[in-house]
């Protein structure tokens, strides 16, 4: 596995966009890395919800208060899930901690309509942020990014105020920004 030296990227890290990241889908993003392999990078942002619930996205799925959140601009019409059940759910992919990826979606389904999956156990996304491994080391290179640690699990985190806390964790320059409005130039 080739190692990106000056980025330290690998599964588990999140990225955080800078502030003034001219990019409308990264814009205030917190992302969570899922795979980093010698083919790419692939994570969700964590911290977009969509005005959806699992079961308007999927015709037939049982009634389930479980929000949706967008995970990026690549494969926006496929659905991703994170959760913290691998033993309920058969193919899941170890992320780091309790978190985990993907897995058998019949499964979740069951889960669901059997009331044995709790809204707190799963988040849903529609599409994934990828990068080739050049991609992103340049990108973090240039600043788009700062990579940090997860310090507690997906599940725990206040997501609407993640990435404004997230920033602000990261010393005064940056919370003066994290503070900005999303238009720089309605201040």
């Amino acid at each position: 596995m080739k190692v990106l030296s000056k980025s330290n990227i690998k599964k588990g890290k999140v990225l955080i966009s800078r502030p003034l990241i001219d990019d409308d889908f990264f814009h205030n993003s917190v992302i969570l890395l899922t795979e980093y392999t010698e083919e790419g990078v692939v994570g969700f942002i964590v911290n977009k919800p969509v005005e959806l619930n699992i079961s308007d996205l999927i015709t037939g799925f049982p009634k389930f208060e479980a929000k949706v959140y967008y995970g990026g601009p690549v494969a926006s019409d496929n659905l991703y899930f994170i959760h913290r059940v691998p033993d309920k759910i058969e193919g899941s992919i170890h992320i780091v901690d309790d978190l985990y990826w993907g897995g058998n979606f019949d499964q979740v389904t069951t889960l669901v309509r059997d009331e044995k999956l709790k809204s707190d156990e799963i988040r849903f996304f529609l599409g994934y942020s990828g990068w080739e491994m050049d991609q992103l080391d340049s990108e973090i290179n240039s600043n788009s990014w700062i990579v940090d640690e997860l310090d507690n699990s997906l599940f725990e985190w206040d997501l609407i105020k993640l990435w404004k806390n997230r920033l602000s964790q990261k010393g005064q320059k940056y919370k003066i920004w994290a503070d900005a409005p999303v238009d720089i130039r309605l201040n």
